[in-house]
């Protein structure tokens, strides 16, 4: 009888290592806050709080969306985030993604809008109407100008995902993050026009990685990555230990 409990604890303990094994290539869900440094608005920094799935195996990013805070933008006490009144715009569109080889991580774009227009860019047969690097080449016009109607109002966060995505970021990969902001003022705004500026976006770039801070000199300064859920792998290494914990107490309970 004893023989065939360890057997059998040692086969479950077999059996769920291979499932971990499986389990490290599989997705997993992850929550992301992104902030931009806004000196002209200050307590109040425009932030990206989102989520996403992540494949290891792949560097793939999937479902990111989140919301976007709009730091012009307050219809009460002037608070900084969490306990903010700003207005939060919500991204739930993931246009965008690419692997960069170079700094060692993946890229996501969430939009507003089902499409990417959000810069004006005058360049002939341009298909590029959202990068941070066209913004900025741009003055961060928005789409449509000069035609107020022509502004569909769309907004962007850009993440950045490391291999190993709970590892900090270096400077060199904070420094390439981004967002734009083109919606017409919300209620409460400070300025009224085609977009937040009039017929400029609102943006947050950095010098270091686009040549050029953002319209209200905003910066990207940090992001955090966590874990929304237990990683599979975690789970089945759990459960092994469970397996071989009760194998070792019917082992007792039969000597």
């Amino acid at each position: 009888m004893k023989n065939k409990l360890i057997q059998g604890a040692s086969m479950m303990a077999i059996s769920l290592m291979a499932m971990a094994t499986q389990a490290q290539a599989t997705t997993s869900s992850f929550d992301v806050t992104t902030i931009w440094h806004e000196p002209q608005t200050q307590p109040r920094d425009s932030i990206f709080v989102g989520s996403f799935d992540y494949d290891s195996a792949t560097h793939t990013i999937t479902n990111l969306q989140g919301k976007l805070s709009e730091s012009m933008t307050h219809t009460g006490a002037n608070l900084a985030y969490p306990n903010d009144s700003m207005v939060w715009l919500n991204l739930n569109y993931q246009l965008a993604s690419w692997y960069d080889p170079s700094l060692g991580g993946t890229f996501a774009a969430a939009f507003k809008n089902n499409n990417t227009n959000t810069f004006y860019n005058g360049t002939p047969g341009a298909t590029d109407f959202w990068s941070p690097q066209v913004g900025v080449d741009n003055g961060a016009t928005y789409f449509g100008f000069p035609v107020k109607a022509n502004n569909p109002g769309n907004a962007y966060a850009l993440i950045f995902v490391p291999d190993a995505p709970l590892s900090a970021l270096s400077q060199a990969q904070i420094d390439k993050l981004a967002y734009a902001d083109c919606t017409p003022t919300a209620a409460g705004g400070m300025m009224a026009g085609g977009g937040m500026m009039g017929a400029v976006c609102m943006t947050g770039t950095s010098l270091a990685g686009y040549g050029m801070a953002g319209t209200m000199d905003g910066f990207p300064v940090s992001q955090t990555i966590t874990s929304s859920v237990p990683e599979p792998s975690s789970m089945a290494l759990a459960l092994i230990g469970l397996a071989a914990v009760g194998g070792i107490a019917s082992r007792r309970r039969q000597s």
